[in-house]
């Protein structure tokens, strides 16, 4: 364990748990901060071990799918503005866009809830508190399908960038395969 707490409290998550706001106090429901983070690691146990889950996470170490994880949970029970919530939402988008750059199927997303119902029951997360944290969880699902949009939307303009290259050096556009 104490290897583990030192893969998390190294990862380069980017939002303070200590000086962060949270809806419904739901880190301080999860058992406080150290709790949460042995969520965390357990949920991306989890991830690791499921024949779904591991492909599309297949490109990160544990640090970085630690922080993945913790940016992207935090990040949906935080208690900001619309505003400062768009701007995390951005930044993660900037910053994890390229894991999911083949799409996001709803399985996947399934899969990551399923797996964090399972982490949370493991370390003995009250029922009343797992709902609550499933609700948040949600926002989750957006974020994905945002990633999914962002991949879809560069497909789209590369595509078009070399239909544009094609036609001006043969006359002719290139057809999609």
């Amino acid at each position: 364990m104490l290897q583990q707490q030192s893969i998390f409290h190294s990862s380069n998550s980017s939002i303070n748990v200590e000086e962060s706001k949270f809806k419904d106090s739901i880190v301080q429901k999860l058992g406080g901060e150290d709790q949460f983070q042995f969520l965390v690691i357990s949920f991306c146990e989890r991830i690791r071990n499921d024949r779904l889950l591991k492909k599309s996470y297949k490109g990160l170490d544990e640090k970085s799918l630690i922080a993945l994880q913790k940016d992207m949970l935090l990040t949906s029970f935080l208690d900001v503005s619309p505003s400062e919530y768009q701007l995390l939402r951005n930044k993660l988008l900037l910053r994890y866009h390229v894991i999911f750059q083949d799409g996001v199927p709803e399985k996947h997303y399934e899969a990551l809830e399923d797996n964090f119902c399972s982490a949370m029951r493991d370390v003995w997360v009250d029922e009343e508190t797992l709902q609550l944290c499933k609700t948040y969880f949600g926002a989750i699902r957006s974020f994905l399908e945002d990633c999914s949009a962002i991949t879809l939307s560069n497909k789209i303009e590369q595509t078009a960038y070399i239909n544009i290259v094609s036609y001006r050096m043969t006359g002719q556009f290139m057809c999609a395969q």
